[in-house]
């Protein structure tokens, strides 16, 4: 997130880990890509919980809460969202990833880690946000770009026709759209 957020023109950055490793491995990947980061974006080993009880309100454009959510009980997901709203300016944003528990495969994503708790489907998450004061700009199912296709790799290429022609068919069977069998919900929201 930090290297995207460098790339957009983001000067000051702050990225909360309760993870020394976590917040190592995004150092080293900020270095192996060439940034200098060092004025632009601070680490902070910390719980985000404190984090945010110690911020003032309205410190900040933007949040993100990646792969974090899933992680926490439902009353405390309110919590954090509530924090978020009141560390964002009026009108700020905050982007959020969580597991999209609306593929009906979603158990073998979820269940993968012992440490999830709250599942989410793109209802779950709409009201969630809604609860804790912020209107959802955009919401849908994490698509993530197709790599560069080889163009004589023709077999990769009916592979995922035929794949996708399942999904099409097994979503209009199960009545959700063949986009749901991704592995993660995004919503972008704005403070109201």
């Amino acid at each position: 997130m930090e290297h995207y957020l460098l790339k957009k023109g983001f000067t000051q950055i702050h990225a909360v880990d309760i993870s020394e490793e976590q917040i190592q491995v995004a150092k080293s990947k900020l270095n192996e890509h060439g940034f200098d980061f060092a004025d632009k974006v601070q680490f902070y080993l910390s719980d985000a919980f404190e984090f945010l009880k110690r911020k003032n309100k309205n410190s900040y454009d933007v949040v993100t809460i990646i792969d974090f959510l899933e992680h926490l009980e439902k009353d405390k997901v309110i919590e954090l969202l509530d924090l978020v709203n009141n560390a964002l300016h009026c009108g700020g944003f905050i982007f959020v990833r969580v597991i999209n528990a609306d593929n009906p495969m979603w158990g073998r994503y979820f269940y993968h880690d012992f440490t999830h708790q709250t599942p989410f489907t793109p209802d779950a998450l709409q009201q969630c946000l809604s609860a804790t004061n912020f209107e959802v700009v955009k919401l849908s199912y994490e698509v993530m770009p197709l790599m560069k296709k080889n163009k004589l790799d023709l077999i990769t290429e009916l592979k995922r026709s035929i794949r996708w022609a399942g999904l099409w068919f097994l979503g209009k069977f199960l009545g959700i759209p063949p986009q749901a069998f991704t592995e993660n919900l995004i919503a972008v929201a704005k403070k109201r």
